[in-house]
This record gives structure tokens, C-alpha cells and sequence, in this order.
């Protein structure tokens, strides 16, 4: 997929807005240093996020717990730290 559009993605995510919101979140987490779930490293995180999202990769489940195994990653580095 040379480009991402929105008709891309309206097939995974019907509502336009949850689809906003949902690339917005899934783009601050590639920011973050999450790992990609496509390998086309070299885009900005908006592009990547969109790019997962048109291969259908991305959901709110996927999103919650990505963020739930990095906050526990976090703890437990900083619990080390303390030790």
C-alpha cells in the first residue's frame, strides 16, 4: 500500500471518529517506543499508525494491553533500580 487513505481503514473501523481517536492513540504509542506491528520502520508515527490500521492490525484490545505490558515493563525496570 503506497498510500494510506481513509477508505483504507472505513472497512476495519466504520465510525470515523473511533477511527481518529483510535489512530491518534495507537500514533503516540509508536511515539513512545512500542514496538511496530508492521515492519515499514522509517514513517512518522501518525503514517504508522494509519498503515497498521488499513491492514487491520490495530484494535482497542491490542491498544489497552500494549499499554498494560509496558506499564508493567516500567515497574518492574523501576523497582530494579531501587534494588
Amino acid at each position: 500500500m503506497a498510500r494510506v487513505t481513509v477508505e483504507d481503514c472505513v472497512c476495519y473501523y466504520p465510525n470515523r471518529f473511533e477511527m481518529v481517536v483510535l489512530a491518534s492513540k495507537r500514533a503516540r504509542q509508536v511515539l513512545d517506543g512500542l514496538p511496530l506491528l508492521l515492519d515499514d520502520a522509517g514513517h512518522k508515527p501518525a503514517v504508522q499508525a494509519l498503515r497498521e490500521m488499513g491492514e487491520g492490525y490495530v484494535s482497542w484490545e491490542l491498544l489497552y494491553d500494549m499499554d498494560e505490558q509496558e506499564q508493567l515493563r516500567l515497574q518492574a525496570a523501576s523497582s530494579e533500580d531501587f534494588e
